[in-house]
């Protein structure tokens, strides 16, 4: 059975191992080399968890733990979404990703809003069925990957309509997925 509860500080290196995982998944996905790249991330995860670990939210099935999520800085900007590979699509993403947002609704914010790969089509897609746009595309320099990563921001209005439409930020069709 799916459970989502919050984390505690003794699940952080079990928590980066899921992180670490997912990340490389999906970075496979799209052809990076994971090996090239990955003691800088398994560090990432793992400092990332054990500084945050207040802020992580985690499922569990049956006990054992398949996926956290994080709103690192109680805002409405979810930093995190990770699910084990051998639980992507039953559900552990949809229930975790459903349970931030209701905190940030919770907190009073008219959005939720993230940022992702842009290559990373699967969670592009993922998040469009529940209700992101793509707002823009950047790349920014990632220090614990020591290297640009192109990115795609998304943003979900709770209430469409609630807040002013940007001028320019309709997609294009570029990740229309």
């Amino acid at each position: 059975m799916l459970s989502i509860r919050p984390a505690n500080s003794a699940e952080a290196q079990d928590l980066a191992r899921i992180g670490l995982a997912a990340w490389e998944k999906a970075i496979r996905l799209w052809g990076e080399d994971a090996e090239r790249l990955r003691e800088n991330a398994k560090e990432a995860y793992f400092d990332f968890c054990t500084r945050c670990w207040p802020d992580i939210l985690v499922a569990e099935w049956d006990g054992d733990l398949a996926g956290w999520g994080a709103c690192e800085k109680a805002d409405d900007f979810i930093t995190d979404l990770w699910v084990l590979p051998e639980f992507q699509g039953h559900g552990m993403g949809t229930a975790l990703l459903e349970k931030i947002e209701e905190g940030i609704r919770d907190r009073g914010f008219a959005t939720a809003r993230l940022d992702t790969h842009a290559r990373n089509a699967g969670a592009i897609k993922l998040f469009k069925r529940f209700g992101y746009r793509v707002k823009s595309y950047f790349v920014t320099y990632s220090e614990p990957l020591d290297e640009d990563i192109d990115k795609v921001e998304m943003i979900k209005e709770f209430e469409p309509g609630a807040i002013a439409s940007e001028q320019g930020s309709e997609e294009d069709g570029t990740y229309s997925l």
